[in-house]
């Protein structure tokens, strides 16, 4: 019978019918990933940073969400984002990490259970929906079930494709003499790193095994290579990415590969160990193997997260930047609309605080300081300006990536504030400066009684700028209402000292006019200052008000 099973198999047909089935399971993993992201949206977010408190709460917090929107490469940006940002250590990661694997293997217990018979009805539905439906959110329920029904159509044409396979004797004997698990591991690495899912690798193996063309045994070396190879993608993706990525990766790397050491000794007793849960069905113990593997290596190693971390922050310790340099601003976190709105958020933040340091010593440099130190307040605030452009040319890239309402108004409130924040580095870095250097030119002084009274008046307006940018960081009510309710003390104070600037323009002094000139505009920057807070300060309770983030 053996050569008509030969002629029977058309070779050409059955591997387009794999490489087409194959396309359209991942192509349905993609739309139901994207649709599964986009309906948790921000969210995500939130709850990785309240679930990583403990060893615990970190694992279920990885698995539940990676579970839920099927992507892992989705919360290692995420995890990856929390540590460039400083918002988590290292170490508690790693325990994301460990139950992003469990969560993965939610798509082939899927897959086991003998649901793709459905899968026409579930695209016919998917389709149905996103064609009736105009919101948004419905739609995108809609793609994940025609995502869903692209998985399990790949799945019967993969299915159908190898069914001559189970007769034809070489390729038989090919699976039986492959009996070496290395061979199986390495195979399942390499096509998991050519197809960039182990979802896909071990939907295929789950569709040979169905079929009687690998045993059990063969099945499970490839799902521990499949474990492998989906480490090595992302660690090759991470490179040149920021340090937390390359780490993130490394630590992925070590997981997977310490614990197919062991498993690849341990075959034998996994496969003994499925086949008494599911006795009669070769796929879902498949599936059941890879479900153990996963879980099994991830309660191991959440009692080693902090030494696994010690270790390989001393191989890959973290990345040193310049002053013009920031890492936050990066194009990994393009991929998580927003999350680069936190990097974002935190870039400004960060520029705030630079705002801060610059207020601090501007009025006494202004008064009293040389030229040297004019120029080092001026060097400050081009580093002040770098950072303002690279922030609004970062947010011109998130805004062409597809965004929710939410996030556009979060971009601008963030473009606000940014401009804000420059604005008022200008006024200290520019008008203060030029100022100074008038003074001197002309080589005059500040008498002592306008000298108190104007670094008086400069310490209530910094005070305020102070209050306005810690308002926003924090997104504190009270601190911003403070700054708009102090316009009636600051304009009683900034109207004491007009009086005596201009009581005093009739003394007699050569430099006299030069020092009037000098003295009203420090007057003039000390009120665009304080009017600055006041802005800042009525978008913070805007934005607090209307229950968005910053």
């Amino acid at each position: 019978m053996h050569p008509e099973i030969n002629s029977i198999i058309n070779w050409w047909t059955l591997s387009f019918s794999i490489a087409g089935g194959l396309s359209l399971f991942l192509f349905g993993m993609m739309l139901m990933t994207n649709a599964l992201k986009s309906i948790a949206g921000g969210q995500l977010n939130s709850v990785l940073g309240k679930m990583t408190q403990n060893r615990v709460t970190s694992l279920a917090a990885g698995a539940g969400i990676t579970a839920i929107i099927q992507s892992s490469s989705i919360t290692t940006v995420l995890i990856v984002g929390f540590v460039s940002a400083g918002l988590m250590e290292f170490s508690k990661t790693l325990g994301i990490i460990l139950g992003a694997n469990i969560g993965t293997t939610i798509t082939a217990q899927i897959i086991a259970f003998k649901v793709t018979d459905a899968a026409l009805f579930i695209v016919a539905l998917g389709y149905l929906i996103t064609a009736i439906s105009k919101k948004k959110k419905i739609k995108d329920f809609g793609t994940i079930f025609l995502g869903l029904g692209l998985i399990f159509l790949g799945m019967n044409i993969m299915t159908q494709a190898t069914m001559p396979l189970r007769n034809y004797e070489p390729f038989i004997n090919i699976m039986r003499e492959s009996t070496l698990p290395v061979y199986g591991i390495l195979m399942g690495a390499v096509f998991t790193a050519l197809v960039q899912s182990s979802s896909a690798t071990t939907g295929v193996i789950i569709v040979l095994a169905s079929q009687g063309l690998l045993s059990l045994e063969n099945s499970l070396a490839l799902i521990i290579g499949a474990n492998i190879g989906t480490c090595v993608t992302a660690f090759i993706a991470a490179i040149g990415k920021p340090r937390a990525a390359l780490q993130v990766a490394t630590a992925h790397i070590l997981f997977k590969t310490f614990a197919a050491l062991v498993f690849v000794f341990l075959i034998p007793e996994l496969a003994n160990l499925v086949k008494s849960i599911s006795s009669n069905d070769l796929g879902r113990q498949v599936a059941n193997a890879h479900t153990i593997f996963n879980v099994s290596s991830a309660m191991v190693f959440i009692f080693f997260t902090k030494s696994i971390a010690k270790g390989i922050k001393k191989i890959l310790p973290d990345k040193t930047y310049t002053s013009e340099e920031i890492p936050l601003l990066d194009e990994y976190y393009l991929e998580h609309p927003n999350l680069a709105l936190d990097m974002v958020e935190k870039s400004i933040n960060d520029m705030g605080q630079d705002l801060l340091e610059i207020a601090n010593k501007s009025v006494e440099i202004a008064i009293t300081g040389n030229a040297d130190e004019l120029k080092k307040l001026r060097d400050q605030d081009k580093l002040l300006d770098s950072g303002h452009e690279k922030i609004l040319h970062y947010i011109s890239q998130i805004q062409q990536l597809e965004l929710r309402e939410s996030e556009l108004i979060r971009i601008r409130r963030q473009t606000d504030i940014a401009n804000l924040f420059e604005n008022a580095g200008d006024l200290y870095t520019t008008n203060i400066v030029e100022a100074a250097e008038h003074r001197l030119e002309k080589s005059f002084t500040v008498s002592n009684e306008t000298k108190k009274m104007l670094t008086d008046l400069f310490h209530y307006a910094n005070n305020t700028v102070s209050k306005a940018v810690l308002a926003y960081q924090y997104r504190n009510k009270n601190i911003a209402s403070t700054v708009l309710e102090s316009k009636g003390e600051f304009s009683k104070k900034h109207a004491k000292v007009h009086k005596h600037i201009y009581h005093r323009l009739s003394e007699a002094d050569e430099n006299r006019v030069s020092i009037i000139r000098f003295e009203v505009e420090l007057l003039e920057v000390a009120r665009r200052l304080h009017s600055l807070a006041r802005r800042i300060s009525r978008r913070t309770l805007r934005s607090i008000q209307s229950g968005y983030k910053n």
